[in-house]
């Protein structure tokens, strides 16, 4: 079971917990700091999160096209948007998750925690690359 589970999810769970962690310590200390929120006209703001999100919905809907729950766990797949990135659902999550986290709080702190959050991710990914 513990095979089939690590085969299926990776190390996502694990950076999906973390990078929400990341964004809330970012966002405390953000309320401990005096650090300036972003000044974007709204409706910039608000196009961003919709790009985000977009992104997000497409990344998502295409990964799971590409592979099926049936087909997972038992072949790798090179193709449609596993070939640039290992594992897009969570990229998604993590990647225009934090856009649409900095854009909703205009906090300049989530953008900076993007270097810790990929740092994280790419530690993990050799890690899991080397089991």
């Amino acid at each position: 079971m513990s095979d089939r589970y690590n085969n299926i999810f990776g190390s996502g769970p694990t950076g999906v917990l973390t990078t929400v962690l990341l964004w809330v310590v970012a966002l405390q200390i953000s309320t401990w700091v005096s650090i300036p929120e972003m000044h974007i006209a709204p409706i910039f703001r608000w196009v961003l999160i919709l790009l985000f999100s977009i992104d997000a919905a497409v990344l998502l809907v295409w990964s799971h096209i590409i592979l099926p729950p049936s087909v997972r766990a038992k072949t790798l797949i090179t193709k449609g948007p596993y070939q640039f990135v290992r594992h897009p659902i969570y990229a998604a999550f993590i990647w225009s998750g934090t856009g649409i986290m900095a854009m909703t709080y205009k906090s300049w702190l989530l953008i900076v925690f993007v270097i810790p959050i990929h740092i994280f991710w790419v530690g993990t990914s050799k890690k899991r690359k080397s089991i």
